[in-house]
């Protein structure tokens, strides 16, 4: 396996585990689908107001491998083209959010809006998420600059976030 696939596979563990975070946090379902109802299914969070995927992808093998495949299992984004779209991101469907459930971009796949990392500290005492600085883990990640060592403990990061929202700490 050579080493693009390899990051890409250690940057799809990663995204498996931050789905699991974001499934068992459950604040994005509870707070964004009553204000897009609410607004007539208009985005409210900076995740689905723009083309993010498209502004901060590199230009990078690894990234060119992660829209390949991501392209190959939900279409390319001319595909979800609609003729009245609520989002400028071809990804997001008014109804269901964000359609792609795995081979997210990684600004797609770390952001939190403000609110959710207040309620992150508040309610689970987790006071370490930054969007950011998981944007570039990620990126770093993907792209080969991660050793192994620093994989693992982003890694260990992710799953004590998970056993704290889920209760097991």
């Amino acid at each position: 396996m050579s080493d693009i696939h390899a990051n890409l596979e250690r940057y799809l563990d990663a995204e498996a585990i931050l789905n699991t975070f974001f499934v068992s946090f459950d604040f994005c379902r509870q707070c964004i689908a009553a204000e897009m109802e609410a607004n007539g299914h208009q985005p409210t969070a900076a995740c689905c107001k723009n083309k993010y995927y498209a502004l901060y992808d590199l230009d990078h093998p690894a990234f060119d491998l992660l829209r390949a495949e991501r392209q190959k299992r939900y279409g390319s984004p001319e595909d979800h083209c609609r003729e009245n779209p609520v989002s400028p991101c071809e990804y997001h469907d008014p109804a269901r959010g964000c359609l792609l459930t795995t081979y997210k971009s990684p600004i797609c796949l770390s952001f939190l809006c403000r609110e959710a990392i207040d309620a992150l500290r508040t309610i689970h005492g987790i006071y370490a998420y930054d969007y950011l600085g998981v944007h570039y883990a990620l990126e770093l990640i993907l792209t080969g600059g991660f050793t192994a060592d620093q994989y693992r403990q982003f890694r260990d990061s992710l799953l004590e976030m998970v056993r704290k929202v889920e209760g097991n700490y």
